[in-house]
């Protein structure tokens, strides 16, 4: 087995239990720290994770959305993508474009902040909840808060100084009548857009809804590490978690292999049968 994949300006602090170095394709781990003003390959490393944050939802993307993601100027998108290919971070797909790999996982949901008090970080959970509350009760958001789940250290009494407080949060619109609010959202987009915000992209727009209310609960808290329920829920419910609101999902199992056909014997020629 190779070493741990150690990037400049990154230093991994805690294994899940039974999880493995993100170098062996296939596993990841959490708990990566990484310095603010450190650099990968002449790229900072915030510009790095904030890159492939953007990117990790996608199957495979190319270098127009390399760019965009990282807000590069046209024709940059090249070298960055051999940085980050270098490094491990993206791997070439299939149909020639680009995917995030594991180890471009992990960097998406490394923590840039330093240790906080368990006392700090008990604070900073019942803010949180204050405004999940506020989100289900107040008419303006147009999404609500249906599951809300902790895990990591902070479900370790034994652990005092915290790197951040893991959170992956559910959310479903108000309005379940999809017209209904797609014209909540457009109206939604065009307040913002008013009010001086820039949406970077289509699918921005499309989602306010549910950014808009991401971006609200996360509360812009450096102790608080808010991840979508529904994208991170098989690394949620696989780790020691505690559900605040909501219940769990439960997996439906995989089906049984399907046997293979029996091949057909042919007669002998002589047969007279």
């Amino acid at each position: 087995m190779g070493e741990p994949l150690r990037f400049p300006g990154m230093e991994d602090i805690s294994l899940l239990p039974g999880s493995r170095s993100p170098a062996n394709r296939g596993y990841s781990y959490r708990g990566m720290r990484i310095d603010p003003k450190g650099t990968v390959r002449g790229y900072p490393t915030l510009l790095i994770r904030q890159t492939l944050r953007r990117l990790r939802g996608d199957c495979e993307w190319g270098v127009e959305a390399l760019e965009n993601a990282a807000k590069l100027s046209p024709g940059a998108g090249r070298a960055f993508a051999k940085a980050l290919q270098a490094e491990g971070l993206i791997a070439v797909s299939r149909h020639g474009g680009w995917t995030v790999t594991q180890a471009g996982d992990t960097m998406a949901v490394a923590t840039a902040s330093r240790p906080v008090t368990r006392q700090t970080a008990e604070r900073a959970l019942a803010h949180f909840l204050e405004r999940v509350a506020r989100v289900n009760e107040d008419p303006y958001f147009l999404a609500r808060v249906v599951r809300v789940a902790l895990y990591g250290s902070m479900l370790r009494p034994e652990v005092e100084r915290l790197s951040d407080v893991d959170l992956a949060v559910q959310l479903v619109a108000k309005e379940p009548d999809f017209e209904r609010l797609r014209e909540a959202n457009a109206e939604r987009v065009e307040q913002l857009a008013i009010l001086g915000q820039r949406f970077s992209n289509f699918l921005e727009e499309q989602f306010c809804w549910f950014l808009e209310t991401f971006r609200f609960l996360k509360g812009r808290s450096r102790v608080i590490s808010l991840a979508d329920y529904t994208v991170e829920k098989r690394l949620v419910l696989a780790v020691p978690h505690r559900m605040l609101l909501g219940e769990p999902d439960e997996f439906e199992p995989e089906p049984p292999p399907k046997a293979l056909p029996t091949p057909r014997k042919r007669r002998p020629r002589d047969c007279p049968f």
